[in-house]
């Protein structure tokens, strides 16, 4: 069984998180999940739950998903995903606030998120991570820039109009479809967008 790391900063959109382990678990992959304190602050008042902890969040879960969730600790730098030597599919942090992504552009491993994202650029493993912030400032762009340039996926929660999404779910299944994408993962979360479509829309004006 292939493990994925997923990291779930303070960031907005705890559901991507939520959408993302779900989809990965019945793709029978085993996740390390890693939360920080700020990321139960957003999911208690984001997901309407009562989350104070990460075992609360986990609980959100079906059973089945839940026994492939393996908790880390975010102060247990100590904890296997914090070494190069544990083998990872790769890591993900979904969603990504801009402290986290200016620590990992530092090489700032003070938690156990953080050392596991450095792990996996040194280990030059998949990382992919989901910004979630508007306006970027010069700051975050530069540090964004840093990280892309040494080797992460940097996928912005972003939607896309030509999918003609109907629900919100449609448009978190497009995000979280493109994080699947970078990390090579077969997913149909969203429709693949074909040369015909092109065609048909024309034929309609």
């Amino acid at each position: 069984m292939q493990r994925l790391v997923v990291g779930v900063s303070g960031a907005s959109g705890i559901i991507l998180a939520h959408h993302l382990i779900k989809y990965v678990c019945d793709k029978g992959f085993m996740v390390d999940l890693v939360m920080t304190p700020q990321a139960l602050y957003t999911a208690r008042y984001e997901l309407c739950e009562d989350i104070s902890t990460a075992k609360r969040f986990i609980a959100t879960f079906a059973p089945s998903i839940q026994q492939n969730i393996h908790l880390h600790g975010i102060h247990d730098v100590g904890s296997h995903i914090a070494s190069g030597s544990h083998l990872t599919y790769g890591m993900v942090v979904i969603p990504c606030s801009m402290a986290t992504v200016a620590a990992i552009a530092v090489g700032l491993g003070d938690n156990c998120l953080r050392r596991a994202a450095d792990v996996t650029l040194k280990e030059k493993r998949p990382l992919v991570l989901v910004p979630r912030e508007a306006p970027l400032s010069e700051l975050h762009l530069e540090n964004l820039h840093k990280l892309a340039r040494l080797g992460a996926t940097i996928v912005p929660p972003l939607p896309a109009w030509y999918t003609r999404p109907q629900t919100i779910q449609d448009i978190e299944f497009f995000i979280v479809g493109k994080v699947l994408d970078a990390l090579k993962i077969e997913h149909n979360l969203y429709p693949r967008w074909k040369a015909e479509d092109t065609a048909k829309e024309l034929a309609c004006h």
